[in-house]
């Protein structure tokens, strides 16, 4: 589709590459760069490939109720959620995120198109009729777009063009900025991560006053190569190749997206009785110290006393923490991080031992990063919590050095 954010890609000659029929910026950089970006200052990209849709009338929230695992009835304006879509047998179709905005909702979907995310709940109505009549519309939002904001000082950024609202702005909540853009704080990755929402038009115009202000913040464009990396750190839902190994979210432990006790959802009884039963395998972390020659793939076999008990769903090196990372996909008994008996075959016939482990791998620096105190621009103010340790140490010291002596040494010392 043709719009002045992507006009402005092509004037900029970057490597497109298109992911539900929209193209978007694979790279403006190395993946590298980009990834640095993300993990020390900020990144900011076209994620326009969203399915956006909005929903409104009485019955939508009752609609969208029975549409998705979570608890629609527990968001109310301008908070939002992340959930889940499930069919019939309890399979995920998708993850998407639904925001609660004026008298309607939004959703936003990583992996369904906009067209594709109205036909699903046309059709629930189609099959509930009488169900949910006060519906006013569904339409799709094609001609609006999104701007992804990620990284350890992206609020500082957008403090400075939208105000200090955004500073204390909650995780899963949104905002409306200049009027016609709607900022919500939501992201996959583990660092701070806003989604910039409205027509092309304003945000191309926004690209370019994120481009200007955060020059000082070293802030870097990118496309969604970058994500391959950040996603293997910080493991979330992606349909390939997850989806070719399982669509249960208990498989794939996704279970914390679903709420068992609402009065239904789509796929609910076909979940609940594969909880009883207990799944036959499940998604899991696995590491190896350093970077290896061995080198594994999706699908190469993962064993114990030579008895295959799993597959490897993705691998690779991670420089942050010097491990060579990734998931597998293993019998429940032997999916619990910190075992150290297992070996991987590679596809040459190499095989490998590693450890399970906890995911995320990633020690994300945002986590050192308090908007109420740190900065990456104001030099008074330290940037991250470890120069805040390290400032308020040098004080103490000066502190001691320059404060008199004790009155009881110099009590003793006028006794002599």
């Amino acid at each position: 589709m043709s719009n002045l954010l992507f006009e402005l890609h092509q004037h900029n000659d970057v490597v497109m590459t298109e992911r539900n029929g929209i193209k978007i910026p694979a790279r403006y950089h190395t993946p590298e760069k980009e990834h640095r970006a993300v993990r020390q200052n900020i990144l900011l990209c076209d994620y326009s490939h969203f399915g956006k849709a909005k929903i409104s009338g009485e019955s939508a929230w009752e609609l969208l109720n029975v549409l998705v695992s979570g608890d629609v009835s527990s968001i109310r304006d301008e908070q939002a959620m992340y959930t889940l879509m499930l069919d019939d047998q309890g399979q995920i179709i998708t993850d998407l995120y639904i925001l609660c905005d004026e008298e309607s909702y939004l959703l936003f979907s990583e992996w369904m198109t906009s067209e594709a995310l109205c036909e699903r709940i046309t059709a629930l109505m189609a099959e509930r009729v009488g169900e949910f009549d006060d519906i006013e519309q569904i339409i799709p939002l094609n001609d609006q777009g999104l701007l992804h904001i990620e990284g350890p000082y992206s609020w500082e950024l957008l403090v400075e063009l939208y105000g200090m609202d955004i500073a204390g702005l909650p995780f899963q909540e949104h905002m409306h900025v200049c009027d016609e853009l709607i900022l919500l704080r939501a992201g996959k990755h583990g660092e701070f991560s806003y989604k910039l929402f409205g027509d092309y038009a304003s945000l191309a115009d926004a690209w370019q006053q994120l481009v200007e202000a955060g020059e000082k913040f070293d802030l870097c464009l990118g496309g969604l190569d970058y994500q391959q990396q950040v996603r293997l750190e910080n493991p979330c839902f992606i349909p390939t190749p997850l989806l070719s190994l399982s669509r249960c979210p208990i498989e794939l432990q996704l279970q914390w997206m679903v709420r068992y006790d609402k009065d239904e959802f789509i796929g609910m009884e076909a979940l609940k009785g594969r909880l009883d039963a207990g799944p036959h395998r499940r998604a899991i972390g696995m590491s190896v110290d350093g970077q290896p020659s061995v080198t594994l793939a999706f699908g190469d076999e993962v064993l114990l006393d030579e008895e295959v008990v799993g597959v490897v769903i993705e691998c690779g090196y991670s420089a942050d923490i010097d491990k060579t990372i990734g998931r597998l996909f293993i019998d429940s008994e032997f999916a619990w991080a910190d075992l150290s008996h297992l070996t991987a075959r590679s596809s040459s016939g190499d095989e490998i031992a590693l450890r399970t482990a906890a995911v995320p791998f990633a020690r994300n620096y945002s986590f050192l990063i308090n908007p109420a105190e740190h900065s990456y621009i104001d030099t008074r103010r330290p940037r991250d919590l470890l120069q805040q340790f390290e400032w308020q140490k040098e004080r103490e010291e000066q502190e001691k050095a320059a404060s008199p002596a004790a009155p009881a040494e110099m009590s003793i010392q006028g006794m002599k």
